[in-house]
Order: C-alpha cells, then sequence, then structure tokens
C-alpha cells in the first residue's frame, strides 16, 4: 500500500472512538461458595485483578478474626469435667453471652460431634481423642486441608491455619456465636443463618435444618425457630433419641 495510502488509513483508525471489548479469561469464572461466608465469594483466575472502583469492605466479621480466649489445658479440662461436659458448659455460656436463641449451639453441637470437644473428622475418618494434647496432635499431623475439629467441626484447615483453637471449646463456641449473630444480624432468619453456618446447597439445607431441629427439640422443646420447617416424623424421633442420649452423656459429666 502507498504510503499516502498508509496515512489516511491509520488517521481514519485514529479518528474512531475505542470499541469496548469484554475480558477474555483462560477460563470461566468460578463462583465459590465459603461455608463460613455471608455469600458466594468470586474467585478470579490466576493473574486477572478486580476493577480498581470496587470497593472493599472496611472491617471484617467479628468472627473471621482468631479467638483470643485462653485455651483449655487437659488439668482445666479434667475440672470442667469430660470432654463433652466441657463443650456443654461452652456452648450454654456463649448462648448467654451472645443472646442466642437458648439451646441453638447446643443443638448444632450435638448435630457436629455428639457434644464432643476433641472430635475430628480427617479425610472422612472420625477421631475421638480422649485428650486435647491427643487431638492437638492429630490435628497438627493432619497435614492440612479441610479438617472438621471440635464439638463445632469448625474447618480447621480453612479458618484456624495451623493453630489448634477449634478444639478448645470455649474459644470455638465464642467464634460459631459470632458467626451466627453475625449473619442474624444481615438477614434477620434463622434458618438461612443455619444454611450459611453448613455451607448445604439448596437441596441439602433441607435436611440440615430437620437434624438440628431434631437435637433442639430435645435441648428446647419449645424453641420456634425451625418450627416451620417440614421434616419426616420418623426421622425427626430418631434424631431426638440419638440427641436426647448425648445430652445425657454430657450432663453426667
Amino acid at each position: 500500500m502507498p504510503a499516502e495510502a498508509q496515512t489516511s488509513t491509520a488517521r481514519r483508525h485514529a479518528s474512531r472512538p475505542p470499541v469496548a471489548r469484554p475480558i477474555a479469561f483462560s477460563r470461566p469464572l468460578d463462583i465459590v461458595v465459603d461455608p463460613l461466608a455471608a455469600g458466594p465469594r468470586l474467585t478470579l483466575p490466576q493473574g486477572a485483578r478486580l476493577p480498581q472502583s470496587t470497593p472493599l469492605p472496611t472491617s471484617l466479621p467479628p468472627w473471621v478474626a482468631t479467638p483470643s480466649i485462653p485455651s483449655i489445658t487437659d488439668a482445666g479440662l479434667a475440672a470442667r469435667g469430660s470432654p463433652r461436659a466441657a463443650c456443654l458448659t461452652a456452648l450454654r455460656s456463649a448462648e448467654r453471652r451472645h443472646n442466642l436463641p437458648p439451646g441453638l449451639l447446643v443443638a448444632i453441637a450435638l448435630n457436629e460431634s455428639g457434644l464432643h470437644a476433641h472430635a475430628l473428622s480427617i479425610r472422612g475418618r472420625a477421631y475421638f481423642p480422649d485428650t486435647r494434647a491427643e487431638a492437638d496432635r492429630l490435628l497438627l499431623a493432619s497435614g492440612g486441608g479441610s479438617v472438621m475439629a471440635g464439638c463445632l467441626q469448625i474447618n480447621a484447615g480453612v479458618h484456624a491455619r495451623g493453630q489448634t483453637w477449634p478444639l478448645d471449646p470455649r474459644a470455638a463456641a465464642d467464634w460459631a456465636a459470632n458467626f451466627l449473630t453475625t449473619n442474624h444480624q444481615r438477614t434477620g432468619d434463622w434458618a438461612e443463618v443455619l444454611r450459611r453456618w453448613h455451607g448445604a446447597s439448596a437441596r441439602n439445607a433441607g435436611t440440615y435444618l430437620c437434624r438440628v431441629r431434631g437435637k433442639l427439640e430435645v435441648v428446647q422443646p419449645d424453641s420456634p425457630i425451625f418450627a416451620e420447617q417440614r421434616c419426616a416424623p420418623a426421622n425427626m424421633a430418631r434424631l431426638r433419641q440419638n440427641g436426647a442420649a448425648h445430652l445425657e452423656i454430657a450432663e453426667a459429666r
């Protein structure tokens, strides 16, 4: 092409407004649901950045922080009775201090671990160590990943990040209470709060709600918070029986 034609073409292109083009990623964006977040978070491909205009949170919910409650030693735990008794005591205390519906934390823990302060689920296998020291050893030797720990089965790999505080019933109860109250302030619906706690899919959320409701009917029979949740009567009878058995063990110390 002659130089004059090239110059003319360049001028025409220069005078055109820029055309907005969609950003192309090498793979689709993933929506990852955090089991203990207030909603889904966006995971970007490596190297991609959010626009600078995206507002960033000015503060984090209190349950995001590592609990500062001193750890319970084996000697301190012995003074409180069994691991189940220590768990029950911590949960009831947290319910009162955080103004939670009576029995809610206890019902969740009955469903998650049977109220065992040292309960661990490592690669799908359940452990119930008698001592905190043994529970710490198992947790630290697990190699990270998704390990559920303590009477509330908190995801230690995600939220503890190398620490063992989910095995401390007081710290775990306080952390969980902060999560529940923060999300109830946002939603005003205890059923929705429980869905966010569990991180269940829409299909499985009803099953989890019924499990906790069954335990709550043992701990606090007159609680109205999940009364509208439809659950199979036969399953509820079994859940109540299981919950009553574990609660009796914990109360016996």
